[in-house]
């Protein structure tokens, strides 16, 4: 046989082991951290109704838009040249509004849902949530959006730079976490924080301080 002939046959061998050793490598790396994995139920009800029950995108989309709400935006406060990463996070047609959220700011990305587990559990139409990172994972923001979709999750996802993040921190008094605090499900209430008022776009926010005056 030709040595150029050998040499193909060693040339294809060689990519499919090395496509095969990318594969396991990934595989392995997503056990270890959960990321594309379903979220473990813990047995707490208030944590486990945010597991996703693998609805179709046909069966989320039926639903009513979570945006049908009075069509008023606040936007008092100090704006933001960032907003909330799918349309399904407002609250009306205007976009979203929240009276006393919890603001958490994480420095990095948020790549799996279980790194949210732990703050989403106390979230109520009281007490809503914001999640503030440098980026979503795909499937996380699908998770959010179909929780907030199918059952009113009072919850808002923002992507914003370092920057922002840094500004809005100090603006509210919030202190930013690692991703390696989420994932150990560490999230002290005294790292949010609570400003007035939210509101957001899809393309900007405002932030109104605990000491502003709420209004329209």
């Amino acid at each position: 046989m030709p040595d150029w002939v050998w040499f193909l046959v060693a040339l294809t061998v060689g990519g499919a082991l090395l496509g095969l050793a990318a594969a396991m490598d990934l595989r392995a790396r997503r056990r270890v951290s959960g990321a594309g994995q379903p979220a473990p139920r813990r047995n707490v009800k208030a944590v486990d109704r945010l597991v996703p029950s693998y609805l179709t995108q046909e069966e989320i989309d039926s639903f009513p838009s979570p945006a049908d709400g009075t069509p008023l935006l606040s936007r008092l406060g100090e704006g933001f040249g960032f907003g909330h990463v799918h349309p399904d996070f407002a609250t009306s047609p205007a976009g979203a509004s929240w009276d006393g959220a919890r603001i958490l700011i994480v420095d990095g990305p948020v790549d799996a849902m279980r790194e949210l587990l732990s703050p989403l559990a106390a979230a109520t139409t009281d007490s809503p949530l914001v999640v503030v990172a440098e980026g979503f994972a795909d499937e996380v923001v699908a998770t959010l959006a179909a929780n907030r979709r199918a059952l009113r999750l009072p919850i808002v996802a923002a992507a914003a730079p370092s920057r922002d993040r840094l500004r809005l921190a100090e603006l509210i008094g919030a202190r930013q976490l690692d991703p390696s605090d989420l994932m150990a499900g560490y999230v002290p209430e005294a790292a949010l924080g609570r400003p007035a008022r939210w509101a957001s776009t899809i393309e900007r926010c405002w932030v109104a301080p605990e000491d502003e005056p709420q209004g329209l």
